[in-house]
């Protein structure tokens, strides 16, 4: 496995750690578990011997220590060197891998080289796709040079997993791949840590006040996020729902970003706003436990792990037709999807779910919904394509 410019044991919910990093943790410790041995490349983080993550799964770091520091966006003109890198420790040590499995597109084009040279399978798992991400009014603007290489990579690779109908939607839309080359593997979400902790007992122990209607948002704080129209619809929602607070988890500190902050102060609602930073994934569950709902109101996402871990804690949510979201919400009994990424649109769905009266038993019908995504079974499938790739390529 290839995950060049992120590495999996990356501090979550920071500029370039989030799903993916959860993914390759999660898929890659099933893999060992099951005895099929990974190596799991990464030129992020300090040079360092390779270390085990789990039984079977080694993290091992490429490169000279300068490519930590560098902007993922210079990482590309480094794909020879990075590869060079790569095959040497694979000599030294005497490796032959069976396959080739990319995250992202700049590990798709270090995957490509091994491709070419070791004439192994390749695929590759976007994770996001530039084109997408461009979408308007996203605030994203991803260079032409990414969304060439992306459409070229799909091309080349051996099969290309979309881990949601909407990414296949995209990848067949955006980049004319061929819908019998993509294998449709939905992420998943670790049932074990992700229960209904309580919501009263959540906010206890956090020290929300126990009256307070909390929305929760958990993320990296990125432009086509919504952030910004949720503090918009914030600010519609507050006159009805004075107690109504948006609880913001992620980013570097707890501050908040100074554009987020002067939206909440233009629009009044500062005080309702809080910055939580980054909050360690084992302490989530208790966040939304302790919510009355998860909003996303995204323009863009490949798939939206947190919809699922919000649903396994019993947490509704609201959330734009993106990624898992179609898939997942159905709308009376989990959350509702919203109409679009609008304040208005936001506010319509977020009021919706406030106005459902409590239930003892509505966390445990909404953690219902998501069973059938642990992890275990997503590795499950991971190892079926494999295995079916393998067999078409002998």
């Amino acid at each position: 496995m290839l995950s060049i410019h992120s590495s999996p044991l990356g501090a979550l919910g920071t500029r370039d750690t989030g799903g993916m990093s959860v993914y390759l943790r999660h898929v890659s410790r099933q893999l060992g578990a099951a005895g099929h041995q990974v190596d799991i490349f990464t030129c992020a983080g300090a040079p360092a011997p390779p270390r085990d993550l789990a039984a079977n799964v080694r993290l091992i770091r490429i490169g000279p220590g300068a490519l930590a520091e560098m902007p993922k966006e210079r990482l590309p003109d480094q794909v020879p060197a990075i590869f060079a890198a790569l095959e040497a420790f694979r000599i030294e040590n005497g490796l032959d891998y069976d396959l080739i499995h990319s995250h992202y597109w700049i590990s798709g084009l270090v995957g490509e080289m091994a491709q070419s040279r070791w004439r192994r399978p390749h695929l590759v798992m976007f994770h996001t796709l530039g084109a997408a991400k461009n979408a308007p009014g996203s605030g994203e603007h991803e260079s032409r040079r990414r969304v060439d290489e992306e459409r070229r990579l799909a091309a080349g690779a051996d099969r290309v997993v979309a881990p949601s109908a909407g990414e296949a939607a995209h990848l067949t839309g955006l980049y004319g791949v061929a819908p019998e080359k993509i294998s449709l593997v939905p992420c998943g979400v670790d049932l074990e840590l992700f229960q209904p902790r309580g919501r009263t007992a959540g906010r206890l122990r956090l020290g929300w006040p126990v009256d307070e209607e909390t929305m929760l948002f958990v993320g990296r704080l990125a432009p086509l996020k919504g952030l910004e129209n949720l503090i918009a619809a914030l600010a519609l929602l507050r006159p009805r729902h004075p107690r109504l607070t948006l609880r913001v988890v992620g980013g570097d500190d707890a501050q908040g970003p100074p554009a987020l902050i002067r939206r909440a102060q233009t629009l009044g609602v500062a005080e309702a706003v809080r910055f939580m930073g980054r909050i360690e994934q084992t302490d989530l569950p208790v966040y939304y436990s302790a919510a009355d709902l998860l909003a996303l109101p995204s323009y863009y996402e490949s798939f939206g792990l947190v919809v699922l871990e919000a649903l396994a804690c019993g947490t509704p949510v609201a959330a734009t037709a993106v990624g898992v979201v179609p898939d997942v919400i159905r709308e009376g009994r989990n959350g509702v999807v919203l109409t679009g990424p609008a304040p208005d649109a936001i506010a319509q769905g977020v009021a919706a779910l406030l106005a459902v009266p409590g239930d003892p038993q509505r966390a445990a019908h909404i953690r219902r919904t998501v069973e059938k995504y642990g992890w275990p079974s997503v590795a499950a499938d991971i190892e079926t394509l494999y295995r079916q790739i393998l067999s078409g390529r002998n």
